[in-house]
């Protein structure tokens, strides 16, 4: 069988050297000599491929360029030749007329020749030192006109699309709300920016926050058949990941003496872009709806709970912060997976914290000194001991000292009045977490 299926590989061959070496010969009879011919390349397309192959092998001695645009040549016009013979069987496999013997013969003489066209592409690409593109890569991040985020919620997404100028560092990313939307809903959004050539390259990411998703796998899986159905799977990537580093599900906003306050792991950009980033401390109220916004637009944050604790003199204020955050929910078309919890708390006084504070035992920090207006320093062994400033901030009952970008202690006044400091982190939702070290106990100095 095999013998009989080069027979009819030969035949296809044959049928197709005339057409390919007549229309060389009518090039040759054109040109004025060989050396003409040999000094100059006239095809376009080789002597494209023979400039890139220089630019990309770098420096060359001389009998190593001569011999690169030999194999380049000759790859070139094996290329060629296949390309001429795989479109002449084509055209018999539609014109054949005969046995069903012969079309499968013609089939499996046009596999063969793909088969050695792919190889010989695979052999051009390893002398031009070409890697080349394929369907679902990584595309750099400026070069992306679409970055859109899906956070699988129950058998909702919530949709969310990155603003440009797009950033690597998820905290000076800024996004917009598409709302919550049924699977079916969610693909015909993708399907429209896939039809948008101004929409792509694209980037998707999907999260979930189960180990055993099968709802983000089959998400996935029908977004790259989209992709491959809209022919956009040259400009699309997409990626699969599991929420973590996200916090308790509870947003904090603390008020106390009419002043609202809320935490954050680092200086985050703000929606709407301005210059002034959204840090840990005393929220200014003209900036409350930003406050709220990145809480509602940080991928992987919602669903949460905005929790707002106030003393007495906050009440009226509490309940403003509680219409903005509904407010605002509902307007990005979420309001079905945000909740808001007031809750009313006798605060610790301030004045409880103030002064000098030193380690029942040694430890990470030897000594606190807190002082007005926020500021402390703290006391340490890291290289031998220093002491370090770093800002307080209460809350209602605790204080969080914020020392650098990724850590931030909490401490409490304890049950004999001493000062328990634990280390921990901030996550996006704006709760603490602890580190996991060994809480850390201190007696007021007199």
């Amino acid at each position: 069988m095999r013998i009989e299926r080069m027979k009819s590989l030969l035949c296809v061959l044959c049928l197709g050297l005339p057409v390919f070496f007549g229309a060389v010969a009518e090039a040759q009879n054109e040109t004025t000599s060989v050396l003409d011919r040999v000094q100059n390349v006239d095809d376009p397309e080789l002597g494209e491929l023979i400039r890139v192959t220089m630019d990309k092998r770098g420096k060359l001695n001389q009998e190593e360029k001569l011999e690169t645009i030999r194999k380049v040549t000759v790859s070139y016009v094996q290329i060629k030749l296949l390309d001429q013979q795989i479109a002449e069987v084509s055209r018999k496999i539609k014109s054949e007329t005969g046995p069903a013997e012969m079309q499968y013969e013609l089939l499996m003489a046009k596999t063969e020749l793909e088969s050695r066209l792919m190889s010989e592409l695979a052999n051009l690409r390893e002398i031009m030192g070409i890697v080349p593109r394929h369907a679902f890569e990584k595309h750099p991040i400026e070069a992306l006109n679409t970055w859109l985020v899906l956070n699988i919620i129950g058998e909702r997404v919530y949709v969310l699309e990155s603003v440009k100028s797009f950033q690597e560092f998820w905290a000076v990313r800024r996004y917009k709300s598409a709302g919550l939307l049924s699977e079916r809903e969610t693909l015909e959004y993708i399907r429209e920016r896939f039809k948008s050539a101004n929409s792509l390259p694209i980037r998707i990411d999907i999260y979930h926050k189960s180990e055993m998703s099968s709802s983000a796998e089959d998400l996935h899986r029908k977004i790259v058949s989209l992709a491959i159905e809209t022919d956009s799977q040259m400009e699309t990537e997409v990626y699969t990941e599991l929420s973590k580093y996200v916090g308790s599900g509870k947003a904090p906003f603390y008020l106390r003496d009419g002043n609202i306050r809320t935490l954050y792991p680092t200086a985050m950009k703000r929606p709407d872009g301005g210059p002034n980033p959204l840090v840990t401390g005393i929220v200014n109220p003209n900036d409350l709806e930003q406050h709220i916004l990145w809480r509602l637009t940080m991928p992987k944050n919602v669903p949460l709970t905005f929790r707002i604790e106030y003393d007495e003199a906050s009440a009226l204020l509490a309940k403003q912060v509680a219409e903005m955050c509904k407010s605002t929910a509902k307007r990005l078309g979420i309001e079905e997976v945000v909740e808001v919890e007031e809750v009313l708390v006798q605060p610790v006084p301030e004045s409880v914290f103030l002064g000098r504070w030193r380690a029942v035992k040694d430890g990470e920090i030897q000594e606190i000194e807190f002082k007005t207006q926020g500021l402390s320093q703290l006391t340490t062994k890291s290289g031998g001991s220093k002491t370090i400033p770093a800002p307080w901030m209460p809350s209602t009952n605790e204080i969080f000292i914020d020392t650098s970008r990724w850590v931030t202690y909490k401490g409490y006044i304890n049950s004999e009045g001493n000062l328990v400091v634990d280390k921990g982190e901030i996550y996006p939702q704006g709760s603490w977490h602890n580190a996991g070290s060994s809480e850390m106990v201190f007696k007021k100095v007199e």
